[in-house]
């Protein structure tokens, strides 16, 4: 859901609308070979839309609105599964030094590893790109359809996700090597717990431990 500011400077007004003015169709090159459809990848869509933005004057700022968080959902067949909530504020900035914003953009994604973070991010980028010029990608299904159904039932927060949450923060606040390991063995019984009801949040703390590690390691 996107919280759209209403007040656009007139330099920004004129720059979206020249980019708009100016953009085609972006066609779906791109095949999902799992699920069967066709999309336009946030590459295709930063090709498309940069070098109108250049001529117009304008570019974008991203930036992270909240903390992102693991959220436990559960699919139709009952099974858990973890995903990765992000909340984003977009900002259109006119070359002039006039900008428009923050406009919100919110996503959720499979939480499944490292990647969660940057899918999560190409995800809302390119969707504010697409609302903000309405740009036309064609007939075909929507990009970055979820072939997953979700339950209605556990999309609130749950005990699993705060669990996953306040371990997370534990392991990328970690100051050394120690307490590194500390964070993860002094929350051993949650993790395991973790672990027993969703592989996906557990591989994805396993991964926020062995990246902070990594840096740890080279600082030391």
């Amino acid at each position: 859901m996107a919280d759209l500011t209403p007040n656009y400077p007139p330099a920004v007004a004129s720059a979206v609308i020249a980019v708009m003015r100016s953009l085609g169709t972006l066609a779906k090159g791109n095949e999902n070979k799992f699920d069967k459809y066709d999309y336009a990848s946030i590459d295709d869509f930063i090709h498309f839309v940069r070098g109108h933005c250049i001529a117009a004057g304008l570019f974008i700022e991203p930036n992270e609105a909240a903390e992102a968080k693991l959220v436990d959902v559960a699919k139709k067949d009952g099974k858990p599964m973890a995903m990765w909530w992000s909340r984003f504020a977009f900002y259109l900035v006119h070359e002039s030094g006039e900008r428009a914003g923050p406009i919100f953009k919110t996503v959720m994604v499979q939480a499944n590893g490292a990647q969660a973070a940057g899918s999560a991010q190409s995800y809302a980028m390119k969707q504010f790109m697409r609302g903000q010029f309405m740009i036309p990608t064609g007939d075909a299904d929507d990009p970055d359809k979820i072939s997953v159904d979700i339950s209605a039932q556990g999309q609130s927060e749950t005990d699993l996700q705060r669990q996953a949450g306040r371990i997370r923060r534990s392991i990328l606040t970690a100051q050394d090597l120690n307490e590194l390991g500390l964070a993860w063995s002094d929350n051993s019984v949650n993790i395991d717990h973790i672990r027993r009801v969703s592989d996906t949040a557990y591989d994805f703390l396993v991964s926020e431990y062995e990246k902070r590690k990594t840096v740890l390691e080279a600082d030391a």
